[in-house]
């Protein structure tokens, strides 16, 4: 997902209890009904399924506006702030609850910190919460930024007709997290448009406290064929690769990546690693290869052993981490992270590609 809500405001949520409730008096006999079995799970996919149907209805009218009450960033400043209270509360008293149940011998001074703090938000949660209003606030509005940039990319003149779109397929996606405070999902809407397959994404889906699902992050759209094209320019297959790279008297670019998951990794894949811009030059100077350790989308265990292999041998320990290498796999240059560059800018960032030996002259 890229900056997932949790990311962005830099908490973390860990399992949530389920409290019972008082039963109700048994019916007398004649009026027993056949017991209906809650299925929690399949109502969170059924409430992201219609969120996602109204994202998708408010990406092809192209007004932010019909998105807003939809998102964390559009609603009421009120509405947003007692809800992740109560997350934030619940949150505190399950972190003190894990951290009372290790025994006194056995706990460090980080736990006795962590445990003086949550008990005194816990004390004056009201007062506590106060400061943290500004930076949930500015956290939010940085995705309403990011919405309101996407649907006026495509409300702009050369954009499809959006208005002619196939009806939707909805999948949400497997592994909807209700275990938490703050529970997640996130869901993908496919359809056609003038001839082209389109996918948008939604990575983070939330449900709050008091509302319901809503939007929890920014949400991507996809041109599948332009994105198949760019993928076409990266292989898998190192050795391979290092043999291309010797025959054309080239670098490598490796990028290892968790393409799936992480944030950093997403945009840096979005915005520069399969732009024209970007891939012109670099099929021009590099072999590029993707080393991917991917949480959702299948990888065949050969794969993964070897991108496991990779990370090893070039002590990689965090994402995204790119790599030139000489075609003999001597390190040159080392990129860690992501901070939103453009393509032009990580062009420049790169270490001048290695020159290409001149013609020699006919006699």
């Amino acid at each position: 997902m890229r900056g997932s809500l949790a990311c962005v405001l830099g908490i973390t949520l860990l399992a949530a209890g389920l409290f019972g409730c008082k039963p109700r008096a048994q019916p007398a006999p004649h009026q027993l009904k056949p017991l209906v079995k809650a299925d929690p799970q399949g109502e969170a996919e059924a409430a992201i399924r219609e969120l996602a149907s109204q994202v998708h209805a408010a990406f092809l009218s192209g007004d932010p506006a019909k998105l807003a009450p939809l998102a964390l960033w559009g609603l009421p400043v009120e509405t947003l702030h007692a809800g992740m209270k109560q997350v934030y509360i619940v949150d505190a008293r399950i972190s003190a609850a894990r951290i009372k149940a290790v025994p006194a011998t056995n706990r460090t001074t980080v736990h006795t910190n962590t445990l003086e703090k949550l008990e005194l938000f816990l004390a004056e949660p009201n007062r506590q919460f106060e400061p943290m209003k500004a930076g949930l606030t500015e956290g939010v509005q940085e995705f309403k930024k990011q919405n309101t940039t996407l649907l006026t990319q495509a409300a702009a003149e050369d954009a499809p007709d959006w208005t002619q779109s196939t009806a939707p397929s909805i999948v949400v996606r497997p592994g909807v997290n209700l275990a938490t405070p703050l529970p997640e999902g996130a869901a993908d809407v496919l359809f056609s448009c003038a001839g082209r397959s389109y996918q948008l994404k939604l990575n983070n889906c939330v449900k709050l406290p008091g509302h319901g699902w809503v939007l929890g992050a920014d949400i991507e759209l996809i041109d599948l064929a332009a994105q198949a094209e760019a993928e076409k320019a990266w292989t898998e297959d190192f050795p391979a690769a290092q043999l291309r790279a010797t025959e054309q008297k080239k670098r490598l670019l490796v990028n290892f990546t968790g393409s799936d998951w992480e944030p950093l990794c997403i945009g840096l894949n979005k915005n520069v690693l399969t732009q024209p811009e970007f891939l012109q030059h670099a099929n021009e100077h590099f072999v590029l290869v993707k080393v991917d350790f991917p949480r959702n989308n299948p990888q065949a265990d050969p794969q993964r052993e070897a991108n496991q292999i990779l990370a090893r041998a070039y002590r990689v320990q965090s994402f995204p981490v790119v790599l030139v290498l000489e075609a003999n796999g001597t390190e040159v240059q080392r990129l860690k992270g992501y901070n939103g560059v453009s393509p032009a800018d990580f062009i420049e960032s790169l270490t001048p590609p290695k020159p290409t030996p001149p013609t020699p002259k006919k006699q």
